[in-house]
Order: structure tokens, then C-alpha cells, then sequence
């Protein structure tokens, strides 16, 4: 399955939030890189906000939140 399919599945789940951040995780262990992850959650995020999916939209930044250190030290990526 391509990455983005994971992230799309993610947000579709019953936990988007927390299977979307699984997702990244499991991806940085893969060893994709963190920029790689980044671009690629700005993008999806990009085509939610133009499909007016505001909360999928929330949950892609909260997840890029923890990719920047821009969250609480247990949830950061």
C-alpha cells in the first residue's frame, strides 16, 4: 500500500488521530525521512483543505505538529 493510501486509511479509521500518527511513526522507522513525511503530509493536507474536509485537515496538522517538535515531549515523533 502507497504511503498516502496509509494516511487516507488512517483518517478514515474510528482513531484518525491516533492511527494517522502510527502510521508516520511506523514510516520513520522504515527509515523514510523526516522531510520526506513532511511534504507529504503538507500535500494530503493541501488536497483536504480543497475538499473542505476541515477535521481530516486538523488531524494531518496535528500530526505534523509532533513531526516539528511542536507538541507535548510524549507525543513528539
Amino acid at each position: 500500500m502507497a504511503i498516502t493510501e496509509d494516511f487516507n486509511a488512517a483518517l478514515a479509521s474510528e482513531k484518525p488521530l491516533e492511527r494517522l500518527r502510527r502510521t508516520v511513526e511506523r514510516e520513520l522507522e522504515a527509515g523514510v525521512q523526516r522531510e520526506r513525511l513532511i511534504a507529504q503530509l503538507e500535500d494530503l493536507r493541501a488536497d483536504l483543505r480543497a475538499s473542505g474536509r476541515e477535521n481530516d485537515e486538523d488531524v494531518v496538522l496535528e500530526v505534523m505538529d509532533f513531526l516539528t517538535d511542536w507538541s507535548s515531549p510524549h507525543m513528539r515523533l
